[in-house]
């Protein structure tokens, strides 16, 4: 039975896949704005917004910590905590994804991944 496993995969193992989420993350929270496919996007919101809501209970160090072991980068947790503070009013649903036209070279379907608080002040 295929209980319990709802991840996507991603045509990667586990160490290249949570790699390829840390870097989709990190570009994310650096930009606020992404284009990927659309697995990509979906799967990286399921990263992503359980992060942001740990960001916004409580500012710590244990907390900073925790974001850092799931993070690449110490300024990327700056971003993250930016970020948190932004949407401290917003219950859930951080991100918002816009589908785009198919990628030309393979017809892959591509999808615009923004934060929703950071790319509203844009």
């Amino acid at each position: 039975m295929k209980h319990r496993h709802g991840n996507r995969i991603l045509s990667r193992v586990t160490a290249d896949r949570k790699q390829l989420l840390q870097n989709l993350a990190s570009g994310l929270l650096t930009h606020g704005s992404i284009v990927t496919s659309e697995a990509k996007g979906k799967e990286l919101r399921r990263f992503l917004e359980p992060l942001i809501t740990r960001a916004k209970r409580e500012e710590s160090l244990h907390v900073r910590r925790q974001l850092l072991a799931s993070l690449l980068h110490k300024g990327d947790v700056t971003n993250l905590l930016e970020v948190a503070k932004a949407a401290a009013k917003r219950p859930g649903g951080y991100m918002r994804l816009t589908k785009l036209p198919a990628r030309r070279g393979d017809g892959a379907s591509e999808v615009r991944v923004d934060i929703i608080d950071v790319a509203d002040k844009k």
